[in-house]
């Protein structure tokens, strides 16, 4: 007899109200329903406005799940993820990005991993829609400088960077979770929390949680469990501010988490900093490179 595992899924939203009604369609087609659908808002008008919004968050649709709306005024994935967590109430939290499309069975087949792993603390789909593995110079490049990368282990380099599996075939234990499709229990995130010192657009946000709760326990990375990331260019910066979030949180997670155990990783640390300058050197993109000045120049304390 299978033994019910309840079950959340939580979608922080920031001004994207079409995307997230395209993720809500796929996640009403589910093969297995979530207990609680929990949507954390901090759109400038609340998508509880949009007819396209309420015509599918509603118990018509979602007959057997909790639904649980939160609108807050602080536009930051940590603080949006971290209120999430407080208003769930199942053993599994799913963490969704607002511009992502779920096969059918992509809850059931993260839902079956947690049954079947029951020592792993969290885990991760896989994403479709990435290119394919090709060795050309730039994955050279981005190998050689400890660089993330995907189509990798999943583990973290010697510089503090993550690397992602997107696009292997195989089930694999990992250290670094995608922020679009990030599974954890809720045991896991008692004594856990998304870091709030990250705010708004929080790179690596996900990658530090992760870090973490890895220490203590193995995360999986589950390449049944399907999905497409469309990335949406609603509500994005521009590259030149990205960018400057990347490298204030590269530096700041790195002496948070990798400096204190092992001094002498500042060596490949100072040498994936020179490889992200050469990176954009080569293409050109003084944006990038204006952004990574602007991000060193105001580090996260």
């Amino acid at each position: 007899m299978s033994i019910h595992t309840s079950t959340s899924v939580i979608i922080c939203t920031c001004n994207r109200p079409k995307d997230l009604v395209t993720t809500l369609d796929t996640i009403a087609k589910q093969t297995e329903q979530p207990d609680e659908i929990i949507i954390v808002d901090s759109s400038d008008i609340s998508v509880q406005n949009y007819d396209t919004f309420t015509k599918v968050f509603n118990e018509a649709t979602f007959k057997n799940t909790k639904l649980i709306y939160d609108h807050t005024t602080t536009k930051s994935s940590t603080f949006q993820r971290n209120e999430g967590i407080k208003c769930a109430s199942t053993d599994i939290l799913h963490f969704l990005d607002d511009d992502v499309i779920l096969e059918k069975d992509y809850l059931a087949q993260m839902n079956k991993k947690f049954h079947d792993y029951p020592t792993y603390a969290g885990g991760m789909g896989s994403v479709t829609n990435i290119p394919k593995k090709r060795l050309n110079a730039l994955y050279l490049l981005r190998r050689v400088f400890l660089l993330q990368r995907i189509h990798a282990s999943g583990n973290f380099t010697l510089s503090g960077f993550p690397t992602h599996p997107y696009g292997k075939r195989t089930f694999l234990t990992v250290e670094a979770l995608g922020g679009c499709c990030m599974s954890y229990r809720s045991n896991a995130l008692k004594k856990h929390r998304f870091d709030e010192k990250l705010t708004q657009y929080a790179y690596m946000e996900d990658c530090d949680l992760s870090y973490r709760v890895s220490r203590e326990a193995p995360l999986f990375y589950n390449p049944t469990a399907r999905m497409k990331h469309m990335q949406s260019p609603e509500n994005r910066k521009k590259a030149v501010d990205i960018k400057a979030v990347l490298m204030q949180n590269y530096i700041y997670l790195f002496f948070k988490n990798f400096y204190p155990k092992n001094k002498l990783k500042i060596i490949p640390f100072c040498w994936s900093i020179f490889g992200l300058f050469l990176e954009a050197l080569i293409f050109r993109r003084f944006d990038i490179i204006k952004g990574y000045i602007k991000g060193i120049k105001a580090p996260l304390k």
